[in-house]
């Protein structure tokens, strides 16, 4: 075997590697979203990757954007089931705020991938507002 082949093969080697253990790796990163037992532990959650998203936001780091926007989705679709004694009044408003959170969380991603800062900006503004009302929605009427 001659040298080129020999930098061929070896370079094809370390591309294969690559493809196949970097997905694998970032899989393993991206563990499933427990879903905390009580309204106020959901909503502690919702703060704390709030907050990771407005620091991502305003470092300029829109890759890392949709991590936390699908988790606040997740965790704020799981909120209509912990809170009790809701009239179908109350829980058709807090079920439409869900799914302009899991609208909101689209958009985020949307901007984060095309790395659209004011996109990004403009969306977590609107989601701010729209978790603002949700929380008041769902700590009103308690928690199971």
């Amino acid at each position: 075997m001659n040298t080129k082949t020999s930098y061929a093969l070896l370079l094809a080697t370390i591309l294969f590697a690559g493809a196949v253990v970097i997905p694998l790796a970032q899989a393993a990163e991206e563990a499933p979203l427990q879903i905390p037992a009580t309204t106020s532990a959901i909503w502690q959650a919702i703060d704390q990757h709030s907050a990771e998203l407005a620091k991502l936001i305003q470092a300029g780091t829109l890759q890392e954007v949709h991590h936390h926007a699908f988790a606040i989705r997740d965790l704020s679709a799981a909120l209509p089931t912990h809170a009790k004694e809701l009239s179908p009044e109350q829980r058709k408003k807090i079920e439409s705020q869900v799914k302009f959170v899991a609208t909101l969380a689209q958009r985020l991603d949307a901007s984060g991938d095309s790395n659209d800062r004011a996109g990004a900006e403009s969306n977590f503004g609107k989601l701010q507002v729209v978790l603002s009302t949700l929380r008041k929605a769902s700590i009103t009427n308690g928690e199971k």
